[in-house]
């Protein structure tokens, strides 16, 4: 999927629609040290085949999620993409 580097959307900081920089969002590492983490260890703890919890049924493809910088306020917020996208997200150069 092809999205351009610029878009003009709506800015919630400035309350108006101005140009935004485009970047693909992408999780950083979960910490080990947070207190829900922690919690669900203690849960697991001597559970050696067998895991506490809901087992996890996977999506055939992510939403991604664009992280949009307005070019006017320098304010940061993200857009979740409608579609689910088997194929990666490509930023395509608009002159």
């Amino acid at each position: 999927m092809k999205i351009p580097e610029k878009i003009r959307t709506y800015c919630p900081y400035c309350r108006k629609h101005t140009v935004h920089k485009v970047k693909v969002y992408k999780k950083g590492k979960t910490r080990s040290t947070a207190a829900g983490q922690m919690r669900h260890e203690l849960k697991t703890k001597g559970y050696t085949s067998k895991i506490a919890g809901k087992v996890m049924v996977y999506k055939q493809a992510k939403k991604p999620t664009l992280l949009l910088t307005c070019s006017v306020c320098g304010k940061k917020h993200y857009k979740v993409v409608n579609s689910r996208t088997k194929k990666p997200i490509e930023l395509e150069k608009v002159s």
